[in-house]
């Protein structure tokens, strides 16, 4: 399958909003996605380091949720001159403006924690 094939490629492709979303979503959904999309935003940029990130993480599975991160757009892979080369991950300016999102997401699962059964919403 290529990058643009799949779900990943529907984050670029669909040109509806319902169908955007649930593919982003879906995307995110995935398991190490919000590992790796912290681990980045933190300045980690290269494969060793993005599994150092997720010790539990096989190789392979980071690889491939790295290459549906780069089709679906959130995620750009540079490839650094020298021997040897070096290959780089950076967020794309869509993958960071999930930052806020994220963080959001994070601060809601503190407060569902925290909360005493019972306790009735804000």
């Amino acid at each position: 399958m290529n990058e643009e094939s799949g779900q990943s490629g529907q984050l670029r492709q669909s040109g509806q909003e319902p169908e955007r979303s649930a593919a982003l979503f879906a995307l995110l959904g995935k398991r190490w996605t919000l590992s790796l999309l912290a681990a980045l935003g933190r300045g980690d940029d290269r494969f060793d380091q993005l599994r150092a990130a997720a010790p539990r993480l096989t190789a392979r599975m980071l690889s491939s949720r790295l290459s549906e991160l780069v089709g679906a757009g959130l995620l750009v892979r540079e490839l650094a001159a020298g021997p040897p080369p070096l290959v780089h991950y950076r967020l794309t300016a869509t993958g960071a403006a999930l930052g806020p999102a994220l963080a959001g997401f994070d601060r809601c699962l503190e407060r569902a924690a925290a909360a005493t059964p019972g306790e009735e919403a804000a």
